[in-house]
């Protein structure tokens, strides 16, 4: 299921997708934000301390191939999270308390350098094994007015 919305004017394009190339994306424009999510759900699907995500507003990103979606409820409300169906590949999701944007998960990007985080949030639940959010902003649940 392709998805193509209006793109942004801007030069700044992300490009990523999944391991096998079945899904595709491009984002275009400057991220809303970047950041690190410590959330128990985050760590369990992402196998590891924390999840990266990059918020664009959803008119900004095009999707190429189908995704295969799973919706479950999380440290931050309803969320749906989008996977390659061939190999799996956890590639962006969308919630209920951020109607219209779309969190591109960071390690989907082809350039991966450009991941720039700058907080983190459910650091109540950040392993201490996991020191990737030092020096950012970091909110214990989500921030102020989230």
């Amino acid at each position: 299921m392709a998805r193509t919305v209006a793109t942004m004017h801007s030069h700044a394009m992300f490009t990523g997708g999944c391991r096998c190339g079945a899904v595709r994306y491009r984002a275009m424009g400057t991220p809303d934000f970047q950041g690190l999510c410590h959330c128990r759900d985050c760590q369990r699907l992402g196998g590891g301390g924390h999840v990266g995500f990059i918020c664009f507003p959803s008119a900004a990103v095009t999707i190429e191939g189908e995704t295969l979606v799973r919706t479950g409820i999380g440290g931050s409300g309803r969320a749906a999270r989008h996977y390659c169906p061939a190999c799996l590949g956890q590639i962006f999701g969308t919630g209920e308390m951020m109607p219209g944007k779309t969190n591109i998960y960071a390690g989907s990007l082809d350039e991966p350098a450009r991941f720039q985080p700058t907080f983190a949030i459910f650091v109540r639940s950040r392993p201490p094994w996991d020191t990737s959010s030092a020096g950012l902003q970091c909110f214990e649940t989500l921030p102020p007015g989230a």
